[in-house]
């Protein structure tokens, strides 16, 4: 019953993303053009590299990549489900979700799943078309360990979705929380440098963000032909992310919906 549940909403959400064709193809676009970009910033780098970026082979194109196409996400995850939800209340699709026996964790993460085959696909598109067409070098693929981080990243980054939905239950407009979160991540997550460049009065933050962990077992997985032993600190770190923000983003998604009952604004918007 529970899987029917999640492919009735994963069939939903395809029927639904297959009647925009030009935004689905537009996205991918969209993605040679971003791997175009970093391309030609790596040759313009391409002699002054900094030791920074030894760790993970020197080569920045390859360190860049990696991180945008990972980090993307936790974009669409932290944009997407919220974007859902709201839309949900202004059609009256979530009031009748709720009166179901359907659980709330079902509700969130069958809402969540295509957001997150697609946005997979894109990753894979991403790191695919980069090593095709711009030459992308990878080191001997530790393919555990890379599903691994990526099954622990879906998860921490769902878990900041559900947040950022809660404060879009109660609030109805704007995403301060995401908006933050995402801001932060993207600057000292290591995304498009190494976070060994930071100086020490910041960098301290790094490591209280789950996509610093994500992106440094993904580029030890793909670009550094790391073993699973060498990985399992980020893998770990991931884990307790995971096990510490899943529950709670229950816990406040389902407080927002009952202050969102008692106001009576579940549907207003």
């Amino acid at each position: 019953m529970f899987l029917y549940k999640l492919y009735s909403f994963l069939k939903r959400d395809v029927l639904n993303a297959a009647s925009y064709k030009f935004a689905f193809v537009s996205s991918f676009v969209g993605i040679f053009l971003t791997s175009a970009t970093f391309y030609f910033i790596a040759k313009l780098l391409s002699g002054s590299q900094s030791e920074a970026l030894s760790p993970y082979g020197g080569d920045y194109f390859s360190f860049v990549i990696v991180g945008v196409a990972f980090s993307g996400l936790l974009g669409i995850l932290q944009e997407g489900l919220p974007g859902i939800i709201r839309s949900a209340q202004m059609t009256g699709i979530l009031e009748s979700l709720l009166v179901t026996q359907t659980n709330i964790p079902t509700i969130l993460v069958g809402s969540s799943l295509y957001t997150l085959a697609f946005s997979s696909v894109r990753t894979f598109f991403h790191l695919l078309l980069a090593v095709a067409v711009f030459g992308m070098q990878l080191g001997d693929i530790n393919w555990l360990g890379s599903l691994l981080v990526f099954l622990l990243t879906a998860l921490c980054f769902l878990s900041i979705g559900i947040l950022s939905a809660s404060f879009i239950m109660v609030y109805k407009v704007g995403n301060p929380f995401g908006w933050l979160f995402g801001s932060v991540s993207g600057l000292l997550g290591g995304v498009f440098f190494p976070i060994a460049v930071l100086p020490p009065w910041i960098k301290w933050l790094s490591y209280a963000l789950p996509i610093t962990y994500s992106l440094e077992g993904m580029r030890q997985s793909l670009l550094t032909s790391a073993t699973l032993a060498e990985i399992m600190p980020n893998i770990a770190a991931l884990a307790g992310f995971g096990i510490l923000l899943f529950p709670i983003s229950l816990v406040i998604f389902r407080w927002a919906v009952v202050k969102a009952k008692r106001d009576g604004s579940l549907t207003h918007y």
